[in-house]
């Protein structure tokens, strides 16, 4: 029953307050800025609590929105329908120092691992409301909490306008950094058995040896039930034992590797097995052949002829009927994608905004694209060998 009134997380709403603040280059002011925040899932968080949002310029009324959706699988879609406003004032110029807006009374909140949009407008008239910097990296900030990712600049004076202010081309602007401030609070987990390998090695190894003393007699610890070491690991910090972010981040890189090392692994199993039994069914085939070929030599060889003239006849028409139905559907293409653009040199107003979150290094990122290449030709191989058996046995 003590396990029931144990905690799963914090009780208290802001752990732990941070300010993550970008760099400051100004190169450009215009209307609005969109970008995405992501919640990292290396430190046992509960969740993330962005209590305000601090910008500059000539401000006016300002409005935030956040993303409807909970799961963005790396596509930020810029219609209002898919967003939420959860913040509306008018402000004062601020060219120098930041300007706070308080979002405390609709704080946006992050999981570990989920991925939000942040879209800041102002509708004042102009060019100066809100300033943004051209995309200088992969990662606007990336700190142990919270990764913001470069974004879309927004020019027009409508709240999701697609129209610019001089009526015109796109009204987003591609690879812009957000410039200011975002102030955070963190929600930790609490200690639980189901929550162990969220915690660091130090916390893990401190709560293995606590529970080797109770199983010792001669340890005072022995007389405690399993429950009262529950609620003493419960309420420990993730840190007391000296655990950092950065040696979690280590272990999280090593289990990484493993699990696509392991993957390599299986798919090397998959493809030999495919091998074997691609070798088998070309015994079976070969041997259905020899018999076939046996009891085609007893046929009369002038009904052989006429259809062979038959088929290569149907075949000459399949062929041009398929040449057909290609070159119409590559008009099709042709005009879709062409709509999907819009007059200028920037992506459509209308068109979805697409970002990789992922949080490996650029090190890591080259290690991985290397070993997806490599998984790739693997299965493209597989694919290739797959389809020419099939179309031996079909003929």
């Amino acid at each position: 029953m003590a396990a029931l009134t144990r905690a799963t997380k914090a009780n208290y709403i802001i752990h732990d307050h941070i300010q993550a603040e970008t760099t400051d280059r100004e190169d450009h002011t215009f209307c609005g800025i969109m970008f995405p925040v992501k919640c990292k899932d290396i430190l046992p968080l509960d969740h993330l609590v962005i209590n305000s949002v601090a910008i500059r310029g000539a401000l006016g009324p300002l409005t935030v929105w956040v993303t409807k959706s909970e799961d963005l699988n790396g596509e930020i879609q810029l219609t209002k329908k898919h967003w939420t406003k959860i913040y509306q004032k008018e402000h004062k110029p601020s060219f120098v120092g930041y300007e706070e807006l308080d979002l405390s009374a609709k704080p946006i909140i992050l999981k570990p691992g989920q991925v939000k949009g942040i879209y800041i407008h102002s509708t004042r008239r102009g060019d100066e409301a809100i300033v943004y910097d051209n995309k200088a990296k992969q990662k606007t900030v990336d700190d142990s909490f919270i990764t913001i990712l470069p974004g879309r600049a927004h020019v027009s004076e409508k709240v999701f306008g697609s129209i610019p202010i001089w009526g015109w081309g796109s009204a987003w602007r591609d690879n812009r950094e957000f410039v200011g401030q975002l102030k955070y609070g963190a929600v930790y987990k609490l200690w639980n058995p189901q929550e162990n390998l969220s915690f660091g090695g130090s916390f893990r190894t401190a709560a293995r040896i606590l529970f080797m003393c109770q199983r010792r007699k001669e340890s005072p610890f022995s007389k405690l039930p399993d429950d009262c070491l529950f609620f003493i690991l419960n309420m420990m910090r993730w840190d007391w034992v000296n655990d950092t972010s950065v040696e979690m981040r280590r272990e999280q890189k090593q289990r990484r590797r493993l699990r696509r090392q392991q993957m390599i692994q299986e798919a090397d199993a998959i493809m030999d097995e495919e091998n074997n039994n691609a070798v088998a069914n070309e015994v079976v085939v070969a041997e259905d052949d020899d018999a076939q070929v046996e009891g085609e030599e007893e046929e009369d060889l002038d009904l052989d002829l006429m259809d062979e003239d038959s088929s290569d006849d149907s075949e000459d028409a399949d062929t041009s009927d398929s040449d057909d139905e290609d070159s119409d559907d590559d008009d099709e293409e042709s005009s879709e994608e062409e709509e999907e653009y819009a007059w200028g040199d920037h992506v459509g107003s209308r068109s979805a905004f697409h970002f990789n979150a992922d949080d490996s290094s650029d090190s890591e990122n080259s290690e991985i694209d290397h070993e997806r290449d490599e998984d790739a030709r693997r299965f493209a191989l597989m694919r290739a060998r797959r389809n020419i058996i099939s179309f031996l046995r079909s003929h």
